[in-house]
């Protein structure tokens, strides 16, 4: 179902993401992360690699590049997030052979720790007292070196993710405010009091209306502070659907052929 502006918003108490947001942002800086680290697709067109960052620590990502690489020509670069389960759909899917004949594209797939997170939202609280590293800004320190690597066209540049990654998708946007063409939230949540920060940015929304794990509301009240700061956003919300809600978003070619469409102005 795809709520318009004026789809009825019930007003909630702050409600805390215990299972998605573990640990606080404020941990020092380790010097590598827990090894092996979980493939976050099951596709076999991406390959490992990890980086380095500034403060030391090291991050492993997994990077698909497109089929038929083509002599003097840019392509999309997609960044996938995965969710506290450790995978993201997203890279799969668009790892697949279809997919990836239809919309030749980079993909880049971080791997946070199992303590980490991607970025919290401000006022929620760590899980029990673990303390665990925001891996977003590593994340994307990383894939700036990937835009400035490979062949990117930088008005096709996206983010999207599932659950904890979905929350980093609102995140990326609030880190790289002028990098992001278009971004698919999945089942997240973020601050409301950011939702002007989103309104440039075209964003399709989804969620499940029996999500118990990030309660629905989320998305539809973010959904509307966005309308109301003068954005566009796309919102569907899957009926009987709990929080697994990446698996119809992602598995839909629309969702893919609007997000290939869209394009930012340099």
């Amino acid at each position: 179902m795809c709520l318009s502006s004026n789809s009825h918003c019930r007003s909630i108490p702050i409600l805390l993401l215990i299972l998605l947001w573990g640990g606080t942002s404020h941990a020092q800086p380790s010097k590598a992360v827990q090894r092996p680290t979980p493939a976050p697709t099951s596709s076999p067109h991406f390959v490992k690699h990890h980086y380095i960052a500034a403060d030391g620590f090291v991050i492993d990502y997994w990077l698909m590049t497109p089929a038929n690489l083509e002599e003097d020509k840019r392509y999309p670069l997609v960044l996938s997030l995965h969710g506290r389960g450790g995978n993201t759909r997203a890279a799969t899917e668009l790892g697949s052979n279809a997919l990836r004949e239809e919309f030749p594209c980079y993909v880049f797939a971080p791997a946070s720790t199992k303590a980490g997170h991607w970025l919290r939202p401000e006022g929620r609280p760590s899980r029990g007292n673990r303390k665990s590293k925001a891996m977003l800004p590593v994340a994307l320190e990383a894939f700036d070196a990937v835009i400035e690597q490979h062949p990117i066209d930088k008005r096709k540049v996206y983010v999207t993710g599932q659950s904890m990654g979905g929350a980093g998708t609102y995140g990326s946007l609030t880190l790289r405010p002028d990098v992001f063409a278009a971004a698919i939230p999945v089942c997240g949540g973020w601050n409301l009091g950011d939702a002007d920060k989103f309104r440039k940015v075209a964003l399709w929304i989804f969620h499940g209306d029996q999500d118990k794990v990030v309660p629905t509301e989320y998305s539809r009240r973010l959904f509307q502070a966005i309308t109301n700061a003068g954005g566009n956003p796309k919102y569907t919300e899957y009926q009987g659907v709990g929080h697994d809600s990446w698996s119809r978003a992602y598995a839909n070619r629309e969702t893919w052929s609007w997000l290939f469409s869209q394009e930012r102005s340099e």
